[in-house]
């Protein structure tokens, strides 16, 4: 009997190894890797033979040029060092995609669905990989990409690198992302992601940000991410599916905006998120931002705009978050928690959103430094409260240069604002601190220094209920 169990459980492995023993070079397919012939057709069908018939997709070594490839369930690929799959410069090589899931992504409010086009795309599949030591290169930094922020159609008509919609069990891990033309790589109403040692570069283009996510079951870990939008930007576009249960750690995030964000659209909620052992800081090049010329008070001429947001405007609620181990610097704003009703609906949704919630959000073991007169802050708006907020062995080195004026100024209430550091103006009238609007706060081991002199006060509480100050 034990040999036959032995004899079984070396089938069942050879049987395993058997499915990804089929290599689907792409090459074999009639895919050129001269950076020049549109592989299209040709990496299409490695695709769709690896989907039909177990095993993997190789892109070997060589640049391969193509327009939207589809995943299929149980499509892995793998990029070999050198090797780089490039996307096409021109707009008719990427279709658009029908999307059944409507979400406010994808679809108009009245149901009308936005372009969707993409690199590599998918819907409702499961059980794909992208691994390997080589490259994706979305080409964004072509000129007819070149359409501005996505304030207008036609630039929202630019192509995602990923964009991957109500699928399961996806894994990335090991490849460089690079110059995608529109949003990096965008996960909707997924289920069981792993991100994993990736190294992302986005400097090319307008809303290049690093890694969104709307997603339950999550682990990004050991990523390296330089952009000039978000970081890494968990966000919730279906008020019936809430972002939850996801974990990032040990990542470095260099941005021009926001390093570790939550929100700006948050629809359906963020719930059981815990992020650690993360550096945050500059991004290594600046093309678009330039705050130091477009703000005043900006210390230096690259910064991020804040370290950790927390912003629940739409409705959904933002709760049960841990952070833990941070070191940033070259922020303006090291920690900005805002609630908020700016009420984005979801596609065919009537009458006015909900006020969303922030509650339960602990936050301990952050260093961070500062370059900006726009202090920390946790605030909501009159009648609604942010709830149960720990801050724990916090120590910030603020740019200080306050006035006795500035700490005098009344902040202005902003609930319908896009929110962002600067929705209360460019100056704080607390050095280190402000908190308004308040409902159970925790305040132990903090440490606001500033190192000019400064004539505000380190921390400000306004209409704070049940604080607790151990400092």
């Amino acid at each position: 009997m034990k040999k036959a169990l032995i004899g079984l459980f070396a089938i069942l492995i050879l049987a395993g190894c058997a499915s990804y023993a089929q290599v689907y070079n792409v090459k074999d397919f009639g895919a050129v890797p001269d950076g020049k012939t549109v592989n299209t057709k040709a990496i299409q069908r490695a695709f769709d033979s690896c989907s039909k018939n177990g095993g993997q997709v190789l892109i070997p070594v060589g640049v391969f040029l193509s327009g939207t490839l589809y995943f299929k369930s149980n499509v892995h690929i793998k990029i070999e060092p050198g090797g780089i799959l490039k996307g096409s410069a021109a707009f008719e090589d990427y279709p658009d995609n029908k999307v059944n899931y409507k979400n406010a992504f994808t679809h108009y409010p009245d149901g009308k669905q936005y372009p969707n086009k993409a690199f590599l795309f998918a819907e409702g599949v499961q059980d794909i990989s992208i691994t390997g030591g080589g490259a994706i290169d979305g080409s964004g930094d072509s000129p007819g990409f070149q359409l501005g922020d996505d304030s207008t159609l036609a630039s929202r008509t630019r192509p995602c690198l990923l964009l991957i919609i109500d699928s399961k069990k996806i894994r990335l891990s090991g490849i460089q992302l690079r110059n995608s033309a529109y949003w990096m790589q965008n996960y909707l109403g997924c289920e069981d992601l792993e991100l994993r040692n990736l190294n992302i570069f986005n400097q090319s283009n307008y809303n290049q940000d690093g890694i969104d996510i709307d997603a339950k079951n999550v682990l990004i870990e050991n990523c390296v991410i330089d952009v000039d939008d978000d970081g890494i930007c968990f966000k919730s576009h279906d008020r019936n599916r809430p972002v939850e249960n996801a974990v990032v750690r040990n990542c470095t995030i260099a941005s021009n905006c926001n390093a570790i964000k939550f929100g700006t659209m948050s629809l359906g909620g963020l719930k059981n998120l815990t992020v650690s052992n993360c550096t945050i800081k500059r991004a290594s090049a600046d093309h678009i931002r330039q705050w130091q010329k477009k703000l005043a008070f900006i210390e230096q001429p690259v910064t991020v705009i804040s370290g950790i947001a927390l912003e629940a405007v739409d409705g959904g609620v933002v709760e049960d978050v841990k952070i833990s181990n941070i070191q940033m610097k070259d922020v303006q704003t090291p920690l900005f928690i805002v609630l908020g009703r700016r009420g984005r609906k979801q596609p065919g949704e009537v009458g006015e959103a909900p006020v969303g919630k922030i509650r339960n959000v602990v936050i301990r073991n952050v260093t961070a430094v500062s370059h900006s007169k726009m202090s920390s802050s946790i605030t909501a708006f009159p009648g609604a409260y942010v709830e149960n907020i720990v801050l724990q062995h916090i120590s910030i080195s603020g740019m200080g240069k306050g006035t006795l004026s500035e700490a005098n100024l009344p902040l202005k209430e902003a609930p319908t604002s896009y929110p962002e550091n600067r929705m209360y103006g460019e100056v704080y009238p607390a050095s280190g601190l402000f908190i308004r609007h308040v409902k159970g706060i925790t305040l132990q081991s903090i440490s606001l220094r500033v190192r000019n002199s400064d004539s505000r006060p380190a921390i400000i509480l306004d209409d704070v209920m049940n604080a607790k100050l151990h400092l």
